[in-house]
Order: structure tokens, then C-alpha cells, then sequence
């Protein structure tokens, strides 16, 4: 995957978090960020999906394993 690098001021209160879970993880507070991009990109990802949805509609097994491969949590 190819990644950009781009300089991005943060809220200060979001700052504070990102400093304080890096220290706690013992990680970069870049890598916290792109680890929070990457969660949000997901998500979206879910939420388009869901949307596109009807109620009641049957997804195969195998199309909920392609995604979820797609999206990282399998």
C-alpha cells in the first residue's frame, strides 16, 4: 500500500490522546495515527456496504469472508 506522508495539526485535546496511547503502547504517535486512519477507513468501508443493503437481505458466506479479508479483520 503506498503511503503519503503529509504534516497535520490536531486538535489539542486530540493530540493529547494520540501522545497519551503511544506512550501507553509504547509506539510512535504516527503509527497511532495511521493506525486510527486505517480503523476509520474501515469502518466507512462497513457502513457503505451496510448501506447498500437491504433489510432482510441474504449475503453469502463467502462474500462476508471476501470483505472482511478486504478489510483486515480476517
Amino acid at each position: 500500500m503506498t503511503v503519503r506522508k503529509r504534516s497535520f495539526s490536531l486538535d489539542p485535546r486530540a493530540a493529547e490522546y494520540v501522545e497519551r496511547r503511544a506512550k501507553k503502547l509504547r509506539r510512535s504517535a504516527s503509527s497511532i495515527i495511521s493506525d486510527l486512519v486505517i480503523e476509520a477507513a474501515q469502518q466507512d468501508a462497513r457502513e457503505r456496504v451496510l448501506s447498500e443493503l437491504t433489510a432482510g437481505e441474504q449475503i453469502p458466506e463467502r462474500e462476508v469472508q471476501r470483505w472482511l479479508k478486504k478489510l483486515g479483520a480476517a
